[in-house]
């Protein structure tokens, strides 16, 4: 927790840096005082993680790889995250079922992994999911999620003319959001809509608004189906939406009433200005003398202010300076502390990082090496040291939306609004002229606070319930395995060699329950579990569970429909034309296939026990059985005046060994430390429980030369008793499995192509040309990377997306041809 502690203080020290008031406090019961000092106690007490995915691609075939990068951030400044070391990666599939799941080990806020497509997948709209434990005390709207679209080759068949159609009425979704919360009798208010059809995406419409049989005004939506129209309620009247369709007929929907006192409250945003102008203004009805305004971004309170309603009108006006970069809320208050208008507004200080991937070429040859150099700066120009990642694929087997999300679109926008947003990467797109409006249009329809003014002023912040995790977790229970009864007070002990070496030991309660929290493992074969009562004497079985605890999904699937569109089948077509290459050239070239041959000879019976991938060494101690040896402390211990020309001093956690009759070749005198054969620091050996011992080989002389320069000055090998020949069934009473460990990377593979190497046979046709998850600009922004081209004639497009140090996200895309 000592991180968390570190990153509350420098929330709080920031908070008060940048906290500002238009006026000052006169009461020590301010609400508006009661409820800044909560936002900042919020984010200081419950920073909030984000999680966001970049993949290769968004469309992929069963058999294949999907290829991602995860970043992880925390707080309203989007940094790094070094809370949480786990993120859960879920492929879900399109009747909301777990596929998938799988663990990232992030201890920097980085990591990088995969997910391998069965070749029986079936062909569907499916969900990756990305979350921490500790984002589920936010809910599962907050978790990350993109729909991805995967096919099998078998449900080929062939691609239908549909024509496109209206929507249908009585599956049209519209609703009306007045500007800042309500209508007004008397006041002229901006009324915004947005109209979703039953697959979730924005629908075009158009339509008048009447009172009674007069059109008072009309309204035509943009492409995502938002719009906004003027509308001035007078006491008495109610208004109608019609909306038309081809036929000039059409639905009409009642819009919402209007209060017959209150206020309403508009924001001018404009690009040109470096103010927010909001105006408020109450009707003669109103009892509202006085109010407060808040801003706020993701929790940091930026400005605050009283207004006087005297004259029943009145102007603020907030510099964007004030604010974070992102979506910034301003409430309007009674005097109280109760919210009576609400109102969402993007600020963009064009702070992002400004990407450059440049390929050294724009024309490029089948199979030619291509050089990307890649540039990240700030707004001023200066370089940034940042961790990005790059996907290059064929752009004529796989479609990009120029509009899909990014992690700019994603920390800035998608993860701070509900629901689904359709292309988000529109609104940070500059080529496309009416984003701004359109972005406004969005705030005005899809609003959604996580700790809202009401929580703030109850003074009551929910106690998490999920922990921060630092690791992965094993819970188990100690029984007797003649009685199964629980035992209770007995111990169970935990050993781990790699990536680092771990010992623990947990006493069971009266249940015989155990728990073990913050372990890091990847590969779960490498655990060790053992159990032992209380007296040490009495046999133990030991069970660990394993449960497979998903969070609920909340978000929607899109409907899937069977038939591809021409570019689908095309995209499957050319797939199974990779799986046959695979199948046609995936062996080794320097195997022939047999057929039956009979062996005969003499059995030779080899004395030695142990891993066989060294022999036996020059000297062997077996531990096993030998009472003597087995309760010793330490496994040098086991060495230490035992062998002839092995010298070992040290106690506790500081050792030395030195192994005579070697001419080193080091600068270093300490031997290779080796446990089943993996090389370990010398330290490690501390968490090994001798009793785990089976044997300790020694090389020296000689018999070093197997292992080459490693072994110059020597090799102790320690052979554990998990270590032994795997010819028997293990024991799983003494070694349960444990649960899954944290996923180990693999390396994308990327053919080279040299020129002086004979032709390679092996067609390539490959959809992703090169994925490298891990760039990392230098201390004057660069990188550089290298990679080889298929040899298919097309358009390669490639996208760079990541993050700085200090938190600010960018992305960038270039694209080149490969012509004969």
């Amino acid at each position: 927790m000592d991180r968390l502690n570190g990153i509350t203080l420098f929330l709080k020290v920031l908070f008060l840096s940048i906290f500002c008031l238009f006026l000052s406090f006169s009461s020590a019961k301010d609400p508006l005082e009661e409820i800044i000092a909560e936002f900042q106690r919020y984010i200081s007490e419950q920073p909030q993680e984000k999680v966001y995915l970049h993949t290769d691609r968004e469309t992929y075939s069963a058999g294949e790889t999907i290829w991602l990068k995860a970043y992880l951030t925390v707080g309203p400044f989007h940094i790094p995250s070094s809370l949480s070391t786990t993120i859960y990666l879920e492929l879900i599939g399109s009747e909301g079922e777990l596929i998938q799941q799988q663990k990232l080990f992030t201890p920097n806020g980085f990591a990088s992994g995969q997910l391998e497509l069965s070749d029986s997948v079936r062909s569907g709209n499916y969900l990756l999911r990305a979350y921490t434990n500790w984002m589920r005390n936010s809910g599962e709207e907050y978790f990350f999620h993109r729909p991805l679209k995967i096919w099998n080759s078998q449900v080929i068949s062939e691609p239908s003319d549909i024509p496109e159609t209206e929507f249908a009425k009585e599956n049209l979704d519209i609703r009306f959001f007045p500007e800042g919360g309500n209508l007004v009798q008397g006041i002229l208010s901006k009324v915004a809509f947005k109209a979703i059809g039953e697959d979730g995406l924005g629908k075009v419409v158009k339509g008048k608004i009447l009172e009674g049989e007069r059109v008072i005004a009309e309204f035509e939506s943009n492409s995502l189906g938002m719009g906004v129209f003027p509308l001035l309620p007078e006491k008495g009247k109610t208004y109608l939406a019609h909306l038309e369709d081809l036929e000039g007929s059409g639905m009409e929907l009642e819009l919402p009433p209007a209060q017959e006192s209150g206020l309403v409250m508009s924001v001018s945003n404009s690009c040109q200005s470096e103010d927010i102008v909001v105006k408020i203004q109450s009707n003669e009805n109103s009892q509202i003398s006085k109010i407060n305004l808040l801003a706020q971004t993701r929790g940091l309170v930026c400005a605050s202010s009283r207004a006087d309603l005297a004259n029943r009108v009145v102007f603020v006006r907030i510099p964007k300076k004030e604010f974070l970069t992102g979506i910034a809320q301003i409430t309007a208050l009674d005097e109280n502390g109760v919210p009576l208008a609400e109102r969402l507004v993007f600020i963009d200080h064009q702070n992002q990082l400004l990407l450059s991937a440049v390929p050294d070429k724009s024309n490029y040859g089948p199979r030619e090496p291509v050089r990307i150099d890649i540039t990240a700066k700030d707004k001023n120009g200066k370089p940034v040291a940042a961790n990005f990642s790059m996907s290059v694929f064929d752009k004529s087997q796989v479609s990009f939306e120029e509009d899909q999300e990014t992690i700019q679109s994603n920390l800035l926008l998608s993860s701070e609004l509900r629901g689904q947003i359709e292309n988000p990467g529109y609104y940070f797109n500059p080529e496309n002229p009416d984003r701004e409006v359109a972005l406004d249009y969005l705030l005005l329809t899809q609003g959604w606070r996580k700790f809202t003014i009401k929580k703030a002023l109850s003074g009551e912040i929910p106690k998490p319930v999920y922990r921060i995790e630092k690791g992965l977790t094993i819970t188990g229970q100690l029984t007797d395995p003649k009685t199964n009864k629980p035992i209770a007070g007995g111990t169970a002990s935990y050993l781990s060699l790699f990536p680092v070496s771990d010992s623990r030991t947990a006493l069971s309660d009266s249940e015989g329950k155990f728990s073990f929290q913050d372990l890091i493992y990847f590969d779960s074969d490498e655990v060790m579990l053992q159990g032992k009562s209380k007296n040490g004497k009495t046999a133990t079985s030991i069970s660990v569970e394993n449960p497979l605890n998903s969070p609920a999904l909340k978000y929607p699937i899109l409907p899937f429909f069977s038939t591809p569109t021409a570019a689908e089948k095309d995209f499957l077509t050319k797939s199974v034309e990779r799986k046959n290459i695979s199948r046609a050239f995936d062996f080794d070239e320097d195997l022939f296939s047999l057929e039956g041959v009979e062996v005969t000879g003499t059995k030779i019976i080899d004395q030695y026990s142990g891993p066989k991938i060294y022999g036996g060494g020059s000297t062997k101690i077996t531990v096993a059985d030998n009472t003597g040896l087995e309760n010793l402390q330490h496994p040098l211990d086991l060495v230490k005046g035992r062998v002839a020309g092995v010298q070992v001093w040290g106690s506790g956690d500081t050792w030395s060994i030195l192994i005579q009759g070697v001419s080193s070749i080091n600068s270093s005198v300490e031997p290779l430390i080796m446990v089943d054969d993996i090389p370990i620091p010398i330290e490690g050996l501390s968490s090994i429980p001798v009793i785990e011992i089976e044997s300790v080989s020694v090389w020296k002389g000689p018999d070093t030369a197997i292992f080459g320069s490693r072994g110059a000055n020597g090799v102790l090998g320690f052979y554990t008793k998990r270590g032994k020949v795997q010819s028997m069934a293990p024991n799983r009473l003494d070694h349960p499995l444990v649960p899954k460990g944290y996923q180990i990377e693999k390396e994308f593979y990327s053919p080279k192509y040299e020129a002086k190497e004979p032709p390679q046979p092996r067609p390539d046709r490959r959809v992703t040309l090169f994925w490298a998850p891990d760039i990392q600009t230098d201390s004057s922004g660069k990188a550089s990377i290298k990679f080889y081209n298929h040899e298919v004639e097309t358009e390669i497009h490639g996208v760079i997306e990541g993050i700085s140090n200090l938190g600010n996200p960018g992305a960038s895309r270039f694209s080149y041809k490969i012509e004969k």
